[in-house]
């Protein structure tokens, strides 16, 4: 059987995985965890908007942006081949979950606030 992952969020789901189950070889390998969403597009579009913002104030592009952010938030580790060093960060923003995401952004926003005076609503002040 291919491994395979249910979101059991109502009871008829969870019947209807009890009757799946019923039905399949033993021995079976099973994980139960807490479901914990994940970031949503929306609270993406508003990091990378916050990312671009702060490129116009830098000089930096909302790529090398979110880099220096992740390399901050999360960590970092420093990798060489021959001359050329770069520091690569320990996690990644797409696979946060809500909460970790939200901490993510938060992070970002008070260090773009503080050392570069960028912050979101701030394009709507300017016009």
């Amino acid at each position: 059987m291919t491994p395979r992952t249910f979101l059991i969020d109502r009871p008829e789901r969870l019947q209807h995985l009890a009757a799946f189950l019923s039905k399949q070889e033993l021995p079976l390998d099973v994980t139960v965890a807490p479901y914990i969403p994940k970031r949503t597009s929306k609270a993406n579009a508003r990091l990378w908007k916050l990312h671009t913002l702060a490129a116009g104030i830098t000089g930096y592009s909302p790529e090398d942006m979110h880099e220096f952010a992740l390399c901050r938030h999360f960590g970092f580790t420093e990798q060489r081949i021959g001359n050329i060093e770069r520091r690569v960060p320990l996690k990644r923003s797409s696979q946060r979950n809500k909460k970790e995401f939200h901490e993510f952004m938060d992070s970002t926003e008070s260090w773009y606030a503080t050392d570069f005076g960028v912050w979101l609503g701030q394009e709507d002040e300017q016009t």
